[in-house]
């Protein structure tokens, strides 16, 4: 609880118990930044207001530039409770920041409605999110069009808009510049799609904490011999057995497999 928090909301002026109320919940929950993020069964709870008069209160203190709003989003896609920004004068989010614009709006304009098409990636205290896969100075090893190609092909629901591509997409080649195979990074960012709502937001948390590309043992190379066409398919290269009681066996490909190839 931050005390700043709590004697700003009680000295403030909504014009409404109610409002005055859930400004005074939110500073008793505000933390050192002056930032909350309450369930509105919560607020309800305290309150002993019903969802709507919670929902049109916090939508007043909103536009009357006393709280700044920020929803939150789990890696599904699915959306959690909103954090809450105290507009109160100490709040670090309101601090001018050198080539920043504050997130919180202006006391006693309504805020300005983003686009619901584009996703915002902005952190909320307007201090710039650290991105360890956007290198500012290598040179490219990829084709500037790789990480659009690689959108393009995530199947259903990882279908983003264009303004989103154009955000998505040089990190996707600051991954591929960085190690990982295209199959295996497509796989991992579309991986457990049940539930996903907002795929932009969760293609760019996946990506912000991608992990290290593997690495795979150099002590020995093979040239990958080329399909024989003979075996199962091109990628297991497989071939059935049949032992001496009858039943079947797969077995590794003696004439392409790699498997084969690499042992002694």
């Amino acid at each position: 609880m931050s005390w700043k928090a709590v004697d700003w909301a009680t000295d403030a002026d909504v014009g409404s118990p109610t409002l005055k109320l859930i400004l005074i919940l939110l500073a008793n929950k505000a933390d050192e930044r002056f930032s909350c993020f309450p369930s509105i069964r919560t607020l309800m709870s305290e309150s002993g207001a019903g969802r709507s008069t919670v929902l049109r209160a916090l939508k007043t203190l909103e536009a009357d530039g006393l709280v700044t709003r920020r929803a939150q989003f789990h890696d599904s896609g699915a959306q959690r409770s909103s954090r809450y920004f105290l507009n109160h004068p100490d709040a670090p989010h309101l601090s001018p920041r050198p080539e920043s614009t504050p997130p919180g709006p202006t006391p006693k304009r309504r805020p300005v409605r983003r686009e619901t098409e584009g996703v915002s990636y902005r952190d909320p205290t307007g201090e710039p999110v650290v991105d360890p896969n956007n290198p500012s100075s290598e040179p490219p090893s990829e084709s500037s069009d790789a990480g659009v190609e690689l959108l393009r092909t995530l199947p259903p629901p990882w279908t983003v808009g264009r303004k989103d591509v154009a955000t998505l997409a040089p990190r996707i080649n600051a991954a591929l510049r960085a190690g990982w195979d295209a199959k295996r990074l497509s796989d991992y960012l579309s991986k457990n799609a049940t539930g996903v709502r907002f795929p932009a937001r969760v293609l760019m948390a996946r990506l912000a904490d991608l992990p290290a590309p593997q690495v795979y043992s150099t002590k020995r190379t093979t040239t990958r011999m080329p399909w024989c066409g003979r075996c199962e398919d091109s990628l297991s290269r497989t071939v059935t057995l049949v032992q001496l009681d009858g039943s079947d066996r797969a077995a590794f490909c003696p004439r392409c497999s790699p498997q084969m190839q690499s042992s002694p």
